[in-house]
């Protein structure tokens, strides 16, 4: 939502635009069919100058005027919205404090949210979900010694709102955790409700990928081929950081960390190769040493990420903007996807790849990252028969 400069035809004086009002609000597009509504209006002339528009402005002085007036929308619109998420989280505590005493909220809190290894980004996630649990147990209105005999409830709450499994299972963690110290401070049973499974689970999962129009979560493979036909309209940063993804095979925040000197190291090789050492920050259950990860950069498109690297240009560009480019399927897991079909094409091997990727086992490897849609075979020369 927001204003917006048209240019107008035959462009042949600079003062050729006009000033348009776009907003998506379904109030504005009633009858509107779009998944996504969007209604657009000129606005007259008589309301430009109260708005500091000119005729006699070009359409550069015009357009950044109209920036500047977006930015204190988008100001507006933030504060508006950051006001009715705390109304809605206030009346949600008291609704909730009416029901269970205040002390043992407190309590649970102090307990399990400000915990001596809960961190600022631990704590927010934690608080979201708790809250999340908070309305759950507000609307479900049962008491945690009777939760097991009506997990059913659970689920189809689950059910109605579509949650994906990796969130439902979050609340429900979070949820026993509650039932259990509520239940210790009332001395009451109490039995946890079990992660669904079997038809439970299917029927949940087929819920979640009605709400978003596809059949499956991870992310499509991005191919060296589909990253240059859309070179000319990505941001140089942003091509950069993907090129280093579908080249190397990083986890998004592993190629984030390339920044920082410490957590990576680049060992020259013969030739012009190098062998770049990357730190798993994401293992912790294996000692330092054995956290790196030893890539090759040997092939062609591997050397031109070694100068990206070297010059540090290159940033993570937000979701929305891949999936706009490579289509709904596809994230910032792409380049990390397409990974091993691509050194599979240069002739390399799975336990190889493996290794380069991070994976404790082949297994994994094969299991969640090679395509199903992508073939690969050797050719036989003719009048040689492979042995039955």
């Amino acid at each position: 939502m927001g204003y917006y400069v048209r240019v107008l035809r035959p462009k042949l004086k600079p003062a050729h635009w006009k000033l348009q009002f776009a907003s998506h609000k379904k109030k504005h597009a009633v009858n509107s069919k779009a998944m996504k509504t969007k209604k657009e209006w000129d606005v007259p002339k008589s309301r430009w100058y109260s708005l500091g528009f000119q005729p006699k402005m070009t359409i550069d002085q015009a357009r950044a005027r109209a920036g500047q007036l977006n930015a204190k929308l988008h100001i507006k619109r933030h504060e508006e919205r950051r006001l009715a998420l705390e109304e809605t989280a206030t009346a949600l505590q008291n609704r909730f404090i009416a029901a269970i005493p205040e002390l043992y909220k407190q309590e649970f809190e102090q307990k399990y949210v400000f915990g001596r290894f809960n961190g600022p980004e631990w704590r927010k996630r934690f608080l979201r979900t708790w809250r999340a649990v908070q309305k759950m147990l507000f609307e479900i209105q049962l008491d945690p010694a009777d939760w097991y005999d009506e997990m059913y409830r659970f689920y189809d709450y689950f059910h109605e709102r579509k949650y994906s499994l990796s969130y439902l299972r979050r609340i429900l963690q979070l949820a026993n955790l509650w039932g259990y110290f509520l239940s210790r401070k009332l001395g009451q049973p109490f039995v946890r409700v079990p992660v669904p499974r079997g038809k439970e689970k299917e029927r949940l999962l087929e819920a979640y990928f009605q709400k978003k129009g596809r059949h499956v979560c991870e992310s499509d493979p991005l191919t060296p081929k589909q990253l240059e036909a859309v070179r000319d309209k990505l941001n140089e940063q942003h091509y950069n950081w993907l090129y280093l993804s579908v080249w190397l095979g990083l986890r998004p925040m592993e190629i984030d960390q390339l920044h920082n000197q410490d957590l990576f190291r680049l060992q020259k090789l013969g030739g012009n190769g190098a062998l770049l050492w990357v730190y798993q920050t994401k293992l912790i259950s294996v000692p330092h040493r054995y956290r790196w990860k030893l890539i090759p950069m040997v092939f062609e498109g591997q050397a031109n990420a070694l100068k990206i690297i070297e010059s540090g240009c290159f940033k993570r560009p937000l979701n929305k903007s891949v999936r706009h480019h490579f289509g709904n399927h596809t994230t910032l897991y792409g380049g990390r996807k397409g990974f091993t079909d691509l050194m599979l094409d240069h002739q390399q091997q799975l336990e190889n790849i493996s290794q380069w990727m991070g994976h404790s086992s082949i297994e994994r490897t094969w299991r969640s990252y090679k395509s199903r849609r992508i073939t690969h075979f050797d050719l036989i020369p003719k009048g040689v028969r492979k042995a039955a």
